[in-house]
């Protein structure tokens, strides 16, 4: 009795905190492979500026995916809204392309949550819809051909600029999640959107109003994914039609990561920002030690599998 005892006790707490354990032995263990190289102030600000963009995105779908809904536009979204912002930034400057962009990810998002809500739509397949959409307008917008000339100095500088020697995009990066973090966990709105997710008949006989959760969880999810493109295409100083899709799977990686942190087998900020710190430390390390970026890719999609299965939410996710 006291062994079983013993080991459910066990079995809870690394299902809480295996993957924080997880973020720790790869700390150790890179430090030890490469402590001149990894350890060092330097290289923590470097692995927050590179899990900045992915965050932030990921932070976005965490809204959506409370309410057990996905979004697949995003990565796609994020290069449209790149071009986008970068070209009428040439154009007109960079308040207009940066002020642009936010408005076609908050448009894009309402309309996501509309043919949800009013079409009975599966967001699997209005996203994917939606994704083809997207794709289109890129290639019409750009022509097929990367951004790169007349770009103003001002719009470079979000992303590359520093704030006390702090990157931008580090704190970017901290002010999106701790907002989304405040929403979600401490506001009405928020635990709506979570009650929406965990027993949506329960939430609509107790008189939530399912249409407005869902049209700000997609509204946010797509903000952010438009955000992630202005600063991605700020960062490398041109609008690539493709840019920003490399962030589709990643961002799932790190919410699915989350959701088997601390609550697991719900979605959540905190657990996000966990999983975009174990991905971008396994990333950082591996890249230190020179593995080929194909056995990167490798391990993110097992990391993947893993993820989703420890998380234990499968079922709540089929379709």
């Amino acid at each position: 009795m006291v062994d079983s005892s013993r080991s459910e006790s066990l079995r809870l707490f690394m299902g809480k905190y295996g993957t924080i354990l997880g973020l720790g032995i790869l700390i150790l263990v890179f430090s030890f492979l490469k402590p001149g190289s990894f350890f060092s102030v330097s290289n923590l600000l470097n692995i927050l500026n590179q899990i900045a963009l992915v965050s932030i995105i990921s932070a976005g779908l965490t809204s959506a995916m409370v309410m057990m809904e996905f979004d697949l536009s995003i990565g796609t979204l994020s290069s449209f809204v790149g071009c986008l912002a970068v070209g009428e930034a040439g154009k007109y400057g960079t308040l207009v392309g940066f002020s642009l962009g936010i408005l076609v990810g908050v448009v894009v998002g309402l309309i996501n949550g509309s043919v949800v809500f009013f079409l009975g739509v599966s967001s699997f397949v209005a996203t994917i819809a939606m994704m083809s959409i997207l794709t289109g307008l890129t290639y019409w917008y750009t022509g097929g051909a990367t951004i790169f000339y007349g770009i103003p100095p001002s719009f470079l500088a979000i992303a590359r600029g520093k704030v006390a020697g702090i990157p931008n995009l580090i704190i970017i990066m901290v002010i999106v999640l701790f907002l989304l973090w405040v929403l979600l966990s401490h506001t009405e709105i928020g635990r709506q959107m979570c009650a929406v997710g965990g027993n949506p008949v329960a939430a609509k006989f107790s008189g939530i109003d399912i249409r407005k959760c869902k049209l700000i969880g997609f509204a946010i999810c797509s903000t952010c994914a438009a955000l992630t493109g202005i600063l991605l295409t700020s960062r490398i100083g041109a609008g690539h039609p493709t840019g920003g899709e490399v962030f589709l799977l990643s961002s799932f990686t790190v919410v699915f990561l989350g959701a088997a942190t601390i609550k697991v087998g719900e979605f959540h900020i905190l657990g996000t920002l966990v999983g975009s710190l174990l991905m971008g430390v396994l990333t950082n390390g591996l890249t230190i030690l020179n593995v080929q970026y194909f056995y990167q890719s490798i391990i993110t999609g097992v990391i993947l599998i893993l993820a989703v299965s420890a998380s234990g939410i499968t079922k709540k996710l089929a379709i």
